[in-house]
């Protein structure tokens, strides 16, 4: 066992306690300071009604989003001011947990100190607690079953013997960290590699043992295969039309990616990881080498994929989350190196970056809630203003009587975009019983919820942001581009939606009857 990890005497497994939880305690309350910050993101706005409509899976997802959602809308009563907060209450505390597990995996490989530095830097880089802590995001479940994995792996290195029990708990593992995100599955796949690989060269394919991990796989995560098999497969159909609906390849793409990614993760940090993949610490136990070789093992392969995908398609930032928080481990590795953190421009750039991300992210969070940097920024590249606070938008939209009780009243409320119902929804929250819906080219998940809404609502209002996409209007006109049918639509006005006494978005409504809407055409996705 590593000498490290387990420490010169017996307070030594104290000290490293208080240190870890000290550390994670620190960063869960500067992600809760953002947390309340923050208005809902698109991305949230949309997953609140994933927790409204439990399901085994989603159009774009799988269901570990939807359990936080879920979880997010039971604790909202106990916080009726903030439902935003309620929302992003589970990965606040997920995000907590991840860092507690893959600090005691890197403990395990590397030793304590470097168990701290691990945690320390992924309490600190904003990509990865920004998509993993704080907002509600997929991959808040997926780096707290990924952490668990590795947890588990440490202590049940992947080519060692395992009890029968050990390989389904293994088996479970995996399954449970299928249901988090379509990431795990090149995981997944990459480990059955490996695993194949080891037992080919040991001549020993172990069926018994292969056959209990994919029983334990499949036990945990057949809900994804049920609702896509029930649901012709559209969720792989969807992703995989990603990639196959462009051509030619963009040679500038990869790299320009690879620079946002770094400066996302906070540039120093974004280099040290890299270091930390290129030109990892020598191992100094067997331990340690089982850990780097797995953790480099398991993040070569997302690098390369989503870097090549950038050369041909819109790779989303936080599709490498899960490859950086493979390297923490590494990185922590290498700042507990002998003599590492004596260097004094290594000491200098720890501290700058431990006092700029918290001042950034604040400034950047403070911006996004109340445009304290609109004058820097021109209008057209600046859309936080369209991120609407609930208590915002429902304040500006009591000001017109008309539409508040036109809202207030409504069986059905849509939109023209399937990111914007849960802004209306947040803000209505406690005044309304109002079904919400999309009406647009791509729907997502309310093409399936969009079947529980009543056939007979007669009561309906849309709306949409004035000037971002068509007007509504153009929701009555038919024709191949237009995949829907609507009666007559009643203009109700407009709602000037301000940002600390600035504009902000401004709003359209229209009320019409629901139960005339009809699809023109096929889903055009």
């Amino acid at each position: 066992m590593n000498q490290s990890a387990a420490g010169p005497g017996p307070g030594a497994g104290g000290v490293y306690r208080n240190q870890l939880l000290a550390l994670v305690g620190l960063g869960l309350v500067f992600r809760l300071v953002l947390a309340l910050i923050l208005p809902p993101g698109y991305d949230e706005s949309y997953y609140l009604f994933y927790g409204q409509n439990p399901g085994l899976s989603y159009f774009d997802h799988p269901l570990a989003v939807g359990l936080w959602a879920w979880l997010g809308l039971h604790v909202a009563p106990l916080l009726p001011a903030n439902p935003v907060l309620a929302l992003r209450l589970p990965g606040l505390i997920s995000y907590s947990v991840a860092l507690v597990l893959l600090a005691e995996a890197s403990r395990l490989w590397f030793g304590r100190r470097a168990a701290l530095l691990t945690a320390a830097v992924g309490t600190v880089s904003p990509l990865l607690f920004a998509c993993g802590g704080l907002l509600l995001l997929p991959d808040s479940p997926l780096l707290l079953l990924l952490s668990l994995l590795l947890w588990w792996l440490a202590r049940h290195p992947l080519n060692a013997p395992r009890s029968p029990q050990a390989s389904l708990i293994f088996g479970l593992i995996l399954g449970l960290l299928s249901l988090c995100k379509y990431h795990a599955l090149l995981l997944i796949l990459t480990l059955v590699v490996a695993r194949l690989a080891n037992s080919i060269q040991r001549r020993q394919l172990q069926i018994g043992d292969t056959a209990l991990v994919f029983g334990g796989w499949l036990a945990a995560s057949w809900p994804l295969w049920l609702w896509n098999l029930q649901n012709g497969w559209v969720s792989f159909a969807f992703h995989s039309g990603r990639t196959t609906g462009v051509s030619g390849f963009h040679w500038q793409g990869p790299p320009l990616f690879l620079l946002s990614q770094l400066a996302l993760l906070f540039p120093s940090i974004g280099v040290l990881l890299l270091v930390a993949l290129l030109r990892p610490r020598a191992p100094a136990s067997p331990e340690a080498a089982a850990g780097t070789n797995l953790l480099r093992l398991l993040a070569i392969p997302q690098l390369v994929l989503f870097l090549l995908l950038a050369g041909r398609m819109q790779v989303l930032s936080s599709w490498l989350v899960p490859a950086w928080w493979l390297l923490l481990p590494l990185a922590g590795a290498c700042l507990a190196a002998p003599g590492c953190l004596q260097r004094l421009w290594l000491r200098v750039v720890a501290v700058i970056t431990v006092v700029a991300v918290p001042l950034l992210s604040l400034a950047a969070a403070a911006h996004v809630r109340w445009g304290i940097a609109r004058s820097l920024l021109p209008a057209e590249v600046d859309t936080s203003g369209q991120l609407l606070a609930p208590g915002a938008l429902r304040q500006a939209l009591q000001q017109r009587p008309a539409i508040w009780q036109a809202l207030v009243q409504a069986e059905v409320i849509g939109s023209n975009r399937y990111e914007l119902p849960g802004f209306m929804a947040l803000a209505l929250r406690g005044y309304s019983q109002a079904a919400y819906t999309a009406y647009s080219g791509d729907n997502r998940g309310f093409d399936q919820w969009r079947q529980r809404l009543n056939p007979r609502a007669s009561r309906g209002v849309l709306f949409a942001v004035v000037g971002d996409y068509d007007p509504l209007q153009s929701l009555q006109q038919s024709g191949p581009s237009q995949p829907w049918r609507f009666g007559p639509l009643q203009p109700l006005g407009r709602v000037q939606v301000t940002r600390a006494g600035q504009p902000a978005a401004l709003l359209e409504f229209y009320a019409y009857d629901p139960s005339l809407v009809s699809r023109a055409s096929g889903p055009n996705r």
